[in-house]
């Protein structure tokens, strides 16, 4: 019995997951169905209960005159109901589109609810107007009311061509119910940059000359001019997503080039209007890139997103944005971290490059904290490639350090200096001997004007060292 029961889940499973594999591929077909069913199930419904009670009820007897009547009155209440809600439709759709982006229209378009809803009052108005011309003969006597067509043993009288059109009246007027509904959930930022999401995909981004991507950052960016943080989380998340699901190693290169393009220009604007969190919410959707493109081995994608968390920390800190600067930093180890993990051994030299130059970048600004934390991250970077025995970038690690540390010494920030020095003197104990060849190199290489600070930070090194 048990044994049943697990095969039967398994076969379910196997279903869903079909269904689910089907849905992705034929995105639009499955809405069809699905949009066809939910309305023709309501229609089935509906008849089958109106025939019950027609029969239970004995309403199938009308006379002419009352449904002359019903019928004309009929009409032109749906004629009237269906362009009321058109013209709300259309007024809604301009409102939406003018508060996010003039794609939002296609949105609409593409709605099949509407389409749905038109065709069901289309097709009730014009029975209900052919049964209201059988009513009078050609000279305008009444018709009978006998059969008035016959297939065989079938007949359908003139009564159930009169009930057929109440129902469809009564249908009409109960599927305004999903449709209003399904119209107020398509208004919310979220409806709309999901169904814009959908169109984000490896062959539009590839060979489209439209960019895919461009209406969700409209929308983006007019969320950060409203400071509507909740939209421009929803719609950096739902690109993020996507870009995540659709890269793989053929679109490695433009895939990501357009991603992280369009991430820097919202961080850059985030950042102008001094929007902390959107910055912070930016920072954070390319770590999540960064972090899965390492778990997926691709170089070239997470290389860039490391060194664009590099500059969006830099235009944080620019504009003094603490939090955002902070997240870039945290961020950008991760992904370090994440690449060193995964034998990447260019990108996490990548890493360490850019965070020397981000630690370069805030000392020189005078931005002790912060330099202090980088100085502490690049130190654990630097531990896990030389962990992993990766010298090139060990090396990076150790010249970065180099770099900060000097800095932070030449700008008198001395909490820095001395993270800088105790970081270096730790990587130094884990790779000796390719440590002190890179400060050699480094030193080698340094301009006249740098070469004092950068011996008064090897004189804090060293005592470090000695602590170790």
């Amino acid at each position: 019995m048990q044994d049943g029961k697990e095969i039967f889940k398994g076969f379910v499973k196997t279903i869903k997951k079909k269904v689910r594999d089907w849905e992705s591929r034929h995105l639009w077909a499955a809405r069809w169905l699905k949009r066809i069913f939910v309305y023709g199930f309501l229609l089935l419904l509906f008849s089958l209960a109106f025939y019950l009670n027609f029969s239970h009820l004995n309403l199938f007897h009308t006379d002419v005159d009352s449904a002359r009547y019903m019928l004309s009155a009929l009409v032109q209440s749906q004629a009237a109901i269906v362009a009321i809600v058109i013209s709300l439709t259309l007024i809604a759709v301009q409102l939406t589109a003018s508060a996010y982006s003039p794609r939002v229209i296609d949105i609409f378009k593409k709605n099949l609810d509407m389409w749905i809803l038109l065709a069901c009052y289309g097709i009730s108005i014009f029975y209900g107007l052919l049964v209201l011309k059988l009513v009078e003969g050609a000279e305008g006597e009444l018709v009978s009311q006998s059969a008035i067509w016959s297939v065989g043993r079938v007949s359908i009288s003139f009564e159930s061509y009169v009930s057929i059109a109440y129902w469809l009246g009564a249908f009409t007027f109960v599927v305004l119910i999903p449709y209003m509904r399904n119209i107020m959930d398509l208004l919310k930022p979220e409806s709309i940059i999901n169904r814009l999401t959908i169109e984000i995909t490896k062959d539009n981004l590839l060979n489209s000359k439209e960019d895919s991507i461009q209406p969700v950052m409209d929308i983006v960016h007019g969320s950060i001019m409203k400071y509507d943080i909740e939209t421009t989380r929803v719609g950096l998340k739902a690109v993020t997503d996507r870009i995540i699901k659709v890269i793989d190693s053929d679109g490695e290169v433009k895939i990501s080039d357009r991603f992280c393009d369009h991430l820097h220009r919202v961080s850059r604007f985030a950042a102008s209007r001094a929007d902390d969190e959107s910055t912070s919410e930016v920072i954070e959707n390319l770590e999540k890139f960064g972090r899965s493109t390492a778990e997926k081995g691709f170089e070239y994608a997470t290389a860039l997103t490391a060194e664009f968390l590099e500059a969006v920390g830099n235009a944080a800190a620019e504009k003094g944005l603490v939090v955002a600067t902070l997240r870039a930093l945290e961020s950008l180890e991760a992904v370090g971290v994440t690449a060193t993990e995964k034998g990447l051994e260019k990108t996490a030299r990548h890493a360490a490059l850019y965070l020397g130059q981000f630690g370069k970048s805030t000392a020189e600004k005078g931005l002790g904290g912060i330099t202090k934390q980088i100085a502490r991250s690049l130190g654990d970077v630097g531990k896990a490639v030389a962990e992993k025995r990766l010298g090139d970038a060990t090396v990076q690690a150790a010249e970065s350090l180099g770099d900060v540390g000097r800095t932070a010494t030449e700008k008198g920030l001395e909490a820095a200096t001395k993270q800088a020095a105790e970081s270096l003197a730790e990587l130094t104990i884990l790779s000796g001997a390719i440590v002190k060849t890179a400060i050699q190199d480094y030193e080698s290489n340094l301009e006249e004007q740098y070469r004092d600070s950068f011996l008064k930070f090897m004189e804090i090194y060293r005592q470090e060292l000695e602590k170790l």
